[in-house]
């Protein structure tokens, strides 16, 4: 049986999109079986810092995407994080009747904008209460779960007003382990809410049905699976999270891991889509396909269909290979399987295969044009100078297995590619090892003929 609501989430930290790049998502989602759409990007910091602040006629792009939705057959949901994750100083303080009143005043504006369903966010917070929220509820066994379900209680409430639906994303959102908190906010909370939960971890490599009774009695209420796939914003080359992050992984791979029993158990499911809103879309697809029917799922199979409705199915096949193995992957990519074992026993036949591997990526990026290639321009920038060099580290290899001396050539690409190297993944890291393993063994390269020939 299906899970009945099905949604993709545009919740993740990293540079907004443009509404025609969503538009295109809101459409290939919708073939895919989605039946709503959950808009909460960060960079957009009236669903983060900026939360008090009305969008006013910075809504416009809003009104374009519920209309879009709702033409589809599609809900809209806007998410708010009122703890402000990336500027905690702009959180919101609890127990303040005002700060009440603005919030719920947003909800109202974003329901009279059209919008089906809000998410109330506490997730990727600290535990930190400001002094006057503190102290007006000192005395609950968990001041901080009793401060939320009193915000979100009053939210609820007046949504209730206006038929709008309320989600809640608690602080503790992940894993089955209990906590006081989880336990003292579902004894709060008001008992219509469904509560967000992702898996046994942030990004979960596999996630069952009982897991998620579990925590369903925890909580004390239905669980609604914010899936954590395939978003990429929490592996930044710049290594932290930020609203200019460029991801340093590539989401090109099926959804796997999901027990087909969920669909008894969940009151909702949500996709979170990864960064590059084009690149993402063939795993978006997949998750959505399980979502609409878990039980006959192939991931193979479905993953292959959504890289085909790219229009680049066949290079962005070859760069699946290249791109490495994800969370949810049961082996590494190709590329990363034949660095292996160049490394293990560098024969003349592992070598060759390398190489001939090297070649078909190569030409595979090459390949990508229009959109794609612009989404992807890090990535594949980063790929045209990896593969050259990692042709070189192949080339000493194979010299230094025959006995033989590297040129001065490969050796000086080898230096100078390790100094420049990038820092996006490609093939797991493998290139980068099978590299310096290469200039290892292949010493200081051919030294001067004496006879000057």
């Amino acid at each position: 049986m299906p899970i009945t609501d099905r949604a993709v989430l545009e919740c993740f930290y990293g540079p907004l999109w443009s509404p025609p790049e969503r538009a295109e998502v809101v459409r290939r989602a919708h073939r895919h079986g989605a039946t709503a759409y959950v808009y909460g990007p960060s960079a957009d910091g009236h669903t983060g810092p900026d939360w008090r602040r009305p969008y006013g006629d910075d809504g416009a792009h809003l009104s374009e995407l519920v209309a879009l939705t709702h033409d589809l057959g599609m809900s809209a949901t806007w998410r708010v994080s009122p703890g402000a994750p990336l500027r905690r100083d702009h959180a919101m303080r609890l127990a303040d009747p005002d700060e009440l009143v603005t919030l719920v005043e947003r909800a109202t504006e974003m329901a009279g904008m059209g919008f089906d369903r809000v998410i109330v966010a506490f997730d990727d917070i600290d535990a930190d209460l400001d002094p006057v929220t503190r102290m007006t509820y000192a005395g609950d066994p968990h001041p901080m779960a009793a401060a939320q379900a009193g915000v979100i209680n009053a939210v609820h409430d007046r949504l209730a007003e206006l038929g709008t639906e309320l989600l809640v994303c608690p602080t503790h959102y992940w894993g089955v382990e209990p906590s006081r908190y989880r336990q003292r906010l579902g004894e709060l909370l008001h008992p219509d809410l469904v509560a967000c939960w992702t898996g046994v971890t942030v990004i979960s490599p596999a996630v069952t049905a009982a897991q998620a009774r579990v925590v369903s009695e925890q909580l004390q209420r239905p669980i609604w699976l914010w899936d954590n796939y395939p978003v990429n914003d929490w592996d930044g080359a710049e290594l932290e999270f930020s609203n200019t992050m460029t991801p340093r992984r590539v989401p090109l791979a099926p959804l796997r891991g999901r027990d087909p029993g969920l669909a008894d158990v969940l009151a909702g499911y949500g996709t979170n889509a990864a960064l590059q809103p084009l690149t993402g879309l063939p795993a978006l697809c997949t998750a959505l396909d399980w979502a609409r029917d878990p039980l006959t799922y192939e991931p193979d199979r479905a993953f292959a269909r959504a890289l085909d409705e790219t229009g680049h199915g066949s290079s962005l096949a070859v760069l699946t290979e290249l791109a490495g193995s994800s969370i949810l992957a049961e082996r590494p990519g190709r590329l990363a399987e034949g660095c292996a074992r160049a490394l293990a026993n560098p024969d003349p036949a592992a070598l060759v295969n390398l190489q001939s591997t090297l070649t078909q990526a190569a030409t595979a990026a090459g390949a990508l044009d229009g959109p794609l290639a612009v989404e992807l321009k890090p990535w594949l920038d980063a790929v045209r100078t990896t593969l050259p060099i990692a042709a070189a580290a192949v080339r000493a290899l194979a010299a230094t297995r025959r006995g033989e001396l590297a040129t001065n050539e490969d050796i000086n690409d080898l230096r100078n590619g390790m100094r420049a190297w990038p820092r996006m993944a490609v093939a797991d890291g493998a290139l980068y090892t099978l590299t310096e393993h290469a200039l290892s063994l292949a010493g200081g390269g051919t030294p001067t003929w004496p006879d000057g020939h």
